[in-house]
């Protein structure tokens, strides 16, 4: 009696747990989200993100940034509606940049700390709802102990406490993508009305959330294929499979339908948008022929299909890459174990090590299961390994069904030999201690392997998206300097923070000298970036060794003499275009003549004086200008790259149509 009361207080004890566990794991993962995110400044994309569901729940326009669906955005946007942001209704039409600053001026234009605040707040709940999901899928697939591993990785996980407090795309769609594939999972066990419906509403949340979020329905037609192949009976898994394809069919016909409630129930994106310039060899790729097709037969909204086609452009346009301390022509193979690699915590990749043997273990046990997470994980790396854009976010969608596989091949490893469940908890702890220690700075997270988050710039690009400039405010408290300046690639000013230096951006009006003295905080997205307009910026700091570093590795800090003619040159050629939009021939001219003279190397400043003195100069100034700007890109390593061929082709044509029109001596 006494034996069976204890195994009864024991049960009443683990199910309390249970209970337990789950929320306050959550409760741990938005407190992390939501401490790390006030100590963030405004990132890139993220007012665009906001001003665009602001814009949709007031005016229902879709203009602004259609390359990404609504949904988070939206909820984004939920917590400024009673706040009643001033806001014009009607349809954008404008470039890119255009669009990110009007963003801008609308969001600071207001009182726009608290609301940033809650609308920060407010998509933290797809990383919360995330940790519940990972929870849920590894309790009813593996078991609790499986599930508590796979959540407490996911509430330290880096990755996800890097993006999850931001406003934008890629946690919301890494989150309803496990929770369409859970539901779907469920669906095959029990073929009942309600997990059809719930499979469908999770595929359309899904295609709401990113256009990534398409690889929902090929992720569905595969485990649709495979689950009913590998059973006993050969007649009955034919039957089987082509009973899942007929669903998945009216799946995406309900998705579909849910997709164009939320866009309106109309086709076009409003009155006035400008179409989506494609070029030539996009046109005669499948994909956008596909897409080409649905939209003349309506199967989504324009506004939709025009967005993938924008990100799928995006996607495909091939250049050069900066990764472990070296530039690559184009993104090398081992691109996404390297990144998985460096921005895992150093326990994750011992317990991938230690997950490995376990799942082969398991899975004659668990092969549904182990198929249900390996599959979407697949197909979320063989997309990313596709597309010419590298970054860690771009891979989260796959993490969470990884975290779930190394977590059960762990516990089963733990199962049969008494050290491997040492080595569980004892990196489970190690994985958070590695992540609180990073706190806040998750956006250039690295692993101990590789020097932590102060040393990610030497390996990884594009770590700051301008989140560090609280941090940088604290650290000239900390060490005034008397003469102070900061070098941005992004839109915004860092003096809405408080940062007391001179700030120079390609996109601001403030002018930076030809030569600096004293302390020059520069950021490690410019040191790593290989675009042709930026990379000058930082020309003079790319080979000096920083004195410290701010946010991680966000901001670099030098100190010294530095000849910062580059930067004054791309300064020029901001004003020499802001002069020809103005139509001030003249002006601009002065500009790009000014940008010539203090960067006579620049491949770029001369490409684009070439082009301005096609129409506004003379024949000899152009033809000289045109000839050094084409030996410059010639003699560029990386010629070869989207951009500056696209740039070599300009102006051989301009040089050409002065041959042909023979106002070339």
């Amino acid at each position: 009696m006494s034996s069976a009361y204890t195994n009864r207080r024991t049960e009443r004890i683990c199910g309390l747990l249970e209970w337990l566990i789950p929320p306050l794991l959550c409760a741990l993962l938005f407190g992390l989200l939501f401490f790390s995110s006030r100590q963030l400044s405004h990132t890139a994309d993220e007012a665009t993100h906001l001003y665009s569901g602001y814009r949709y729940l007031r005016c229902g326009d879709l203009t602004i940034s259609p390359e990404h669906p609504p949904l988070a955005r939206i909820v984004a946007a939920i917590p400024l509606l009673p706040m009643n942001f001033a806001v014009t209704c009607g349809p954008f039409r404008g470039t890119d940049l255009q669009q990110s600053l009007e963003a801008l001026d609308w969001l600071f234009g207001q009182n726009w700390r608290p609301a940033f605040s809650q609308a920060r707040l407010a998509v933290s709940l797809f990383a919360v709802a995330l940790g519940a999901l990972v929870w849920i899928a590894g309790r009813h697939m593996f078991g609790l102990t499986t599930a508590l591993v796979a959540t407490a990785l996911i509430a330290f996980e880096p990755n996800v406490l890097s993006f999850g407090g931001l406003i934008m795309t890629d946690v919301p769609v890494t989150c309803m993508l496990l929770f369409a594939v859970y539901v779907f999972y469920r669906w095959t066990h029990n073929r009942a009305a309600p997990f059809f419906l719930l499979a469908a509403l999770a595929m359309a949340l899904t295609l709401l959330a990113k256009h990534s979020g398409l690889m929902v329905i090929p992720i569905f037609f595969v485990l649709a294929l495979v689950d009913p192949l590998l059973t006993d009976n050969p007649r009955l898994n034919l039957r089987a499979v082509a009973r899942n394809v007929f669903a998945i069919g009216l799946m995406c016909a309900i998705a579909f339908g849910i997709v164009w409630m939320v866009y309106g129930m109309r086709f076009g994106a409003g009155s006035g948008r400008m179409p989506l310039q494609r070029s030539p060899a996009e046109v005669q790729s499948l994909t956008v022929k596909i897409i080409a097709a649905m939209e003349n037969y309506h199967i989504l909204p324009e506004a939709y299909l025009e967005g993938f086609v924008g990100a799928f452009s995006i996607s495909r346009e091939s250049g050069p890459v900066f990764l472990n301390g070296r530039i690559y022509p184009h993104s090398p193979w081992f691109t996404i174990p390297f990144y998985l690699l460096i921005r895992s915590t150093s326990g994750v990749v011992a317990l991938f090590i230690l997950a490995v043997l376990g799942i082969v273990t398991a899975f004659g046990r668990r092969w549904r299961e182990i198929l249900f997470l390996l599959i979407p994980a697949i197909v979320c790396i063989a997309a990313c390994s596709r597309s010419s854009l590298t970054g860690i976010r771009y891979l989260l969608p796959a993490i969470p069904f990884l975290v779930i596989l190394i977590a059960a091949g762990s516990v089963e490893m733990a199962r049969r030999n008494r050290w491997a469940g040492f080595a569980v908890a004892f990196l489970v702890v190690l994985h958070a201690a590695s992540s609180v220690h990073a706190f806040p700075n998750y956006l250039s997270y690295a692993n101990e392997f590789w020097g932590g988050p102060t040393q990610a710039y030497k390996y990884l690009p594009m770590l700051d998206a301008g989140q560090a400039y609280p941090e940088a405010k604290s650290y000239l408290e900390r060490y005034p300097a008397v003469d102070c300046w900061l070098i941005t690639g992004w839109q915004w000013d860092p003096a809405i923070y408080g940062v007391p230096c001179h700030t120079f951006s390609p996109y601001l009006p403030n002018e930076i000298p030809t030569r600096l003295r004293g302390t020059v905080i520069v950021s490690s997205s410019l040191i790593t970036d290989v675009r042709l307009s930026e990379s000058s910026l930082a020309a003079p700091f790319k080979q000096v060794a920083s004195r410290d570093r701010i946010g991680g590795s966000a901001l670099l800090v030098y100190d010294g003499d530095f000849d910062t003619r580059f930067a004054t040159a791309a300064h020029e050629l901001v004003l020499m275009m802001a002069a020809v939009s103005m139509g001030q021939p003249s002006v601009a001219l002065q500009h790009g003549s000014r940008a010539a003279e203090l960067a006579p190397d620049s491949a770029y400043t001369r490409g684009y004086l070439c082009l301005l003195l096609s129409e506004f100069g003379t024949p000899d100034a152009t033809r000289e200008e045109c000839l050094t700007a084409q030996r410059l890109l010639l003699d560029d390593p990386m010629r070869e790259e989207t951009t500056r061929k696209n740039f070599l082709i300009a102006v051989r044509d301009k040089l050409a149509s002065f041959e042909q029109s023979g106002k070339l001596p």
